[in-house]
């Protein structure tokens, strides 16, 4: 496949349609986006927060995106520390907090995945119904686990973030 902004150069250069142009660059938009870390999505979603605040002033959506924001850096640390101290290696050895641990990492990462999936917060069309966590919340909340990966303010986090979707921003 050619550079897609070669290509773009091009049709800017030879006056191709508008059109055209428009949707290759949403296509280009779309494989930079997917190429990009969890860390750089996250500091490009920060960085449209801060602009559209800028502009756009308060809003239930900036309000929405605000609470993405929150709850992602919160999501990507706790993901961070787990793999930086690789507790999941063996997981018919772990103990039955750790294995609650270890769904509730794997939730919270296919959460992360939904948020990361697009640049916008328009493009978020579902999240996992924090009933999901609650049972596996409710196991652990009174452990050493619960404290040391702080899950009480992220899940605090997540249940605002759900508050705003569900009010459709």
């Amino acid at each position: 496949m050619h550079n897609l902004k070669s290509i773009l150069e091009i049709y800017k250069k030879e006056n191709i349609s508008l059109d055209e142009i428009m949707f290759i660059e949403m296509i280009d938009k779309h494989k930079s986006w997917q190429l990009m870390t969890d860390e750089e999505k996250f500091q490009d979603k920060k960085q449209s927060y801060l602009i559209n605040i800028k502009f756009d002033g308060a809003s239930l959506e900036i309000e929405y995106e605000k609470q993405i924001i929150v709850f992602l850096e919160k999501v990507l640390f706790f993901i961070r520390t787990i793999n930086e101290q690789e507790i999941f290696s063996e997981y018919l050895s772990l103990n039955k907090e750790d294995k609650i641990l270890f769904r509730m990492y794997y939730l919270l990462y296919s959460e992360k995945e939904l948020l990361l999936h697009t640049r916008s917060s328009r493009g978020t069309k579902v999240h996992i119904p924090f009933e999901t966590f609650e049972d596996l919340i409710n196991q652990i909340n009174f452990t050493a686990l619960y404290e040391e990966y702080k899950l009480k303010q992220l899940f605090e986090d997540y249940s605002l973030l759900l508050k705003l979707f569900s009010e459709k921003p």
